[in-house]
């Protein structure tokens, strides 16, 4: 007998974000890290899986179009605030990684909507 038709299915995971696209390639994932340029814990780890973008901002205002357009995760300290606005910019971003304690900083309600999953380390 085989395996496969053993197995259930897995279920979809559809979010109101579409399919991860990153450029003509779709290689490498694009991750911001979004205020600050201290990144020591996580380069090792994003090395080799992801471009990185240090964006060192204070605002979405600061976030070049690409990191907008393109960028699945967005790692951030406590500079910048996200609010509904702020992660309506971001076009395929899937997950925040907030780096430190407390997401006052970030508008969790309108993540939760936008199908963004939100970490905390």
């Amino acid at each position: 007998m085989d395996k496969r038709k053993m197995l259930p299915k897995r279920a979809r995971m559809d979010s109101m974000r579409g399919p991860i696209n990153n450029g003509p390639l779709q290689s490498r994932p694009l991750v911001a890290l979004l205020d600050g340029r201290d990144c020591t814990v996580e380069m090792p780890i994003l090395k080799d899986v992801a471009t990185v973008a240090f964006c060192d901002a204070q605002s979405t205002s600061e976030i070049h179009e690409k990191v907008l357009n393109e960028a699945v995760g967005a790692l951030m300290w406590h500079t910048i605030i996200l609010t509904k606005e702020d992660l309506e910019k971001f076009k395929a971003l899937r997950i925040i990684v907030r780096i430190g304690s407390g997401v006052d900083n970030i508008d969790v309600k309108a993540a939760g909507e936008l199908g963004e999953t939100r970490h905390y380390t």
